[in-house]
């Protein structure tokens, strides 16, 4: 995988993030907040709410206007410097986390969740959303996060995902994820 390299975004400890949700592609904001703690922040409105653009102009212009944001100099700052041939730190797509079926060999799919994991546990941390961290910390959960950092992100003696994971009592819980995000989330 190429490494990712922005001046700015290493300057100011912000990233652009690639949404897909609904099957349209969005884009927001995740980072440091270096004014708290270096506290790592989405970008969420003053009801703590996911806050997706449909494009870099209008991200931007958000962030701008100081309507919506978090460690506001650095982020305004990060903002002027983006412009619209940046590519995105990383991307996810959340509807993911409604597939109704997961087999071991779908190494895409089990990625795609695995990424979608982790920012809306980042999302459920920062805003206190007990309901999803109670999944999120649930047993199948935490076992399927573990299998794929051995998988996907850390050199590991297996290819493959277990075949004897129990995708069955994963999916339901996936899917209550998805339904308890979903209004947590904020087309701009």
């Amino acid at each position: 995988m190429e490494e990712f390299y922005d001046a700015a975004s290493e300057k100011y400890k912000k990233y652009l993030l690639q949404v897909i949700y609904k099957d349209e592609t969005y884009y927001t904001v995740s980072g440091t907040d270096m004014s708290d703690n270096d506290t790592d922040r989405l970008l969420t409105d003053k009801d703590g709410k996911i806050c997706l653009y449909a494009d870099l102009p209008a991200l931007r212009k958000g962030i701008e206007e100081g309507i919506i944001t978090f460690d506001t100099p650095n982020l305004q700052a990060w903002g002027k410097e983006i412009n619209e041939t940046d590519t995105a730190y990383t991307g996810f797509d959340f509807s993911s986390l409604k597939a109704e079926i997961l087999e071991a060999d779908d190494d895409p799919l089990l990625y795609e969740i695995y990424g979608a994991l982790g920012v809306v546990k980042d999302y459920a941390l920062q805003e206190n959303v007990t309901e999803l961290l109670s999944l999120l910390n649930s047993d199948i959960v935490e076992e399927y996060m573990e299998i794929c950092a051995d998988l996907f992100l850390w050199s590991s003696d297996t290819d493959s995902f277990r075949e004897d994971f129990d995708f069955e009592s994963l999916v339901p819980v996936l899917n209550k994820i998805y339904a308890l995000l979903e209004p947590h989330l904020k087309i701009v």
